[in-house]
């Protein structure tokens, strides 16, 4: 049996186990490994750091549905954040969020988490509501005292969340990207797929129709087949393959063998709020997804065993194909011709105008 390897030595992990409903999505395989989790998933800003003014930003978990300890039900995480840089400090899984935090700060006060950052003592101690004594008493049995450095309560901005979600993805073992989604690409993208939801283009598309998307973004030209998934009431969402129409059964797939779709491909499904992850359902919820919705989106790309997070690339491209597909799902409710090219824009914070270009696909399945 592998496990995680941290400061506190190495806990004997197994894959969790499945929860009850339909886990065939490929984000819900838990992989067991002995790993570290990959530094370069975090952004580091480009900051000074001096000694007087390291400030740590503690976050907690449950991650029990992502990793198990053998014999125990309920696993904590602890993550310790450098405000200024973005980069972990410390980080650590056990059955207490007390030891978890022990083992955490033990590596937040003797490993460098970059070149040119320095270690040592934080002047400040955020956390989140409720945890100020706790954090108080591990920091004073850690050594950090003379005096015990302020400790104060927030509420973490989405972008310390997400990280948090990288390293909970690792965990479950989906694939993690070295530039994922801005919280700004992440609020346009969920945008997008609430409109997508709200309009339910399944009751007027079938999944054996393809429309070709084409559009320019940082100065590449980007071709891609949108399917609406849904017409057979069983999974909802949206698939983008790259390139030419490729025809896939994602309806009547065998769940025990590989999704049938070509690397690049890009998708979402809307599940049940049971079914999806709770990192993902929680991080839909931070960027404006109703709760009382009765599905949540799940982002994926199939070019990797157990599923890859998108990129901020991928965020952007699934958002300008999802906007092109609405305006064309528009058009045809107001009776246009089959063969008919709808044209539009969006606007991308980096890029500046995005012109699209969308049809149905002419070409022989």
């Amino acid at each position: 049996m592998t496990g995680l390897v941290t400061d506190a030595g190495t806990l004997a992990m197994e894959p969790a186990p499945p929860a009850p409903g339909r886990h065939t999505h490929p984000t819900r395989d838990v992989l067991s490994r002995r790993t570290a989790w990959p530094p370069q998933l975090v952004h580091a800003r480009l900051t000074v750091v001096t000694e007087d003014t390291i400030t740590w930003m503690v976050m907690a978990r449950d991650v029990s549905h992502a990793v198990r300890i053998r014999g125990e039900s309920v696993i904590k995480a602890i993550m310790v954040l450098d405000v200024e840089t973005g980069l972990v400090r410390g980080l650590n899984v056990a059955t207490t969020v007390e030891e978890a935090l022990s083992a955490a700060f033990s590596m937040a006060l003797t490993k460098l988490p970059a070149e040119g950052i320095p270690v040592g003592r934080p002047a400040r101690v955020l956390v989140p509501v409720g945890m100020v004594g706790i954090v108080e008493s591990v920091l004073a049995r850690s050594g950090v005292t003379t005096p015990l450095p302020p400790v104060e309560e927030i509420i973490p901005r989405s972008e310390a969340e997400d990280i948090f979600d990288s390293f909970v993805g690792h965990m479950s073992g989906r694939t993690q990207m070295p530039n994922p989604p801005t919280p700004a690409d992440w609020n346009l993208l969920y945008g997008e797929v609430l409109r997508y939801y709200k309009a339910a283009p399944w009751t007027r598309h079938d999944d054996d129709v393809d429309f070709v998307i084409d559009f320019d973004m940082a100065g590449e030209s980007q071709r891609y087949a949108a399917v609406v998934m849904g017409g057979a009431g069983m999974t909802y969402g949206l698939a983008l393959y790259p390139g030419a129409v490729v025809r896939a059964d994602l309806e009547d797939r065998d769940p025990s063998k590989p999704w049938p779709l070509p690397n690049g491909t890009l998708a979402c499904t809307l599940d049940a709020w049971g079914e999806a992850p709770p990192e993902i359902t929680a991080r839909a919820g931070r960027y404006g997804w109703p709760i009382d919705a009765d599905l949540v989106p799940t982002f994926f790309a199939p070019d990797s065993p157990r599923g890859r997070e998108f990129s901020c690339d991928d965020a952007r491209i699934f958002s300008v194909a999802t906007a092109a597909l609405l305006a064309h799902d528009a058009r045809e409710a107001g009776f246009a011709k089959e063969n008919a090219v709808t044209t539009g824009t969006m606007e991308l914070d980096e890029f500046g105008k995005v012109t699209f270009t969308i049809q149905q696909s002419t070409a022989d399945p």
